[in-house]
């Protein structure tokens, strides 16, 4: 299988890494988490995470589980911005239980390692209409998203903070490192 996360902190140039990615030839699955808000906002709906946090977290977590599923045949390298298991990490964050059904979901569903990590980047670091929270409040979900993807086994590797190609190239390195694949896959 070669379906990679790249996860992280908000703003944490994750976004920005995965259209790098897919400028290169790669495929990429934007985050569902930004797809859902406008969505939301658009439609009057509840599921917002200043609104409803868990309808939020349960909706991000359904569709993320979709899109895995809709790329589980992939053998040539996709790049995922986020996953499902954020909702979990998202729960500690909002203070809610974790339903026995998205941990056995988490635990079965596998994504290639290694696991990308952006951390924290206070000097990119921009709120906007569907990032209303603050750069502590990443910094949280930060912590509690790379506790979960530990939490479920996975190798876990932090990009560093570069220029956006130097990211991309020390992602490909680590993929080749992981599968071999090298560059096969690409469009």
């Amino acid at each position: 299988m070669a379906i990679h996360v790249i996860t992280g902190a908000s703003g944490g140039g994750k976004s920005t890494l995965l259209e790098a990615l897919a400028a290169r030839g790669y495929h990429t699955e934007p985050e569902i988490g930004r797809r859902i808000v406008r969505d939301q906002i658009a439609a009057a709906g509840p599921a917002l995470p200043w609104r409803d946090s868990v309808a939020f977290r349960d909706l991000l977590f359904s569709l993320s589980v979709e899109a895995y599923q809709a790329h589980s045949a992939a053998s040539a390298p996709v790049f995922f911005d986020r996953s499902f298991v954020e909702a979990l990490g998202y729960s500690r964050v909002i203070g809610a239980p974790i339903p026995d059904r998205m941990a056995q979901t988490a635990r079965g569903l596998r994504f290639a390692a290694p696991v990308f990590l952006c951390p924290p980047w206070p000097e990119i670091y921009r709120t906007d209409a569907e990032r209303q929270h603050d750069f502590a409040f990443a910094e949280r979900e930060f912590h509690e998203t790379r506790r979960a993807y530990a939490e479920l086994g996975y190798r876990l590797v932090d990009v560093p903070k570069c220029p956006v190609e130097d990211r991309v190239d020390f992602v490909l390195r680590h993929v080749r490192a992981g599968t071999g694949r090298g560059d096969a896959g690409r469009v």
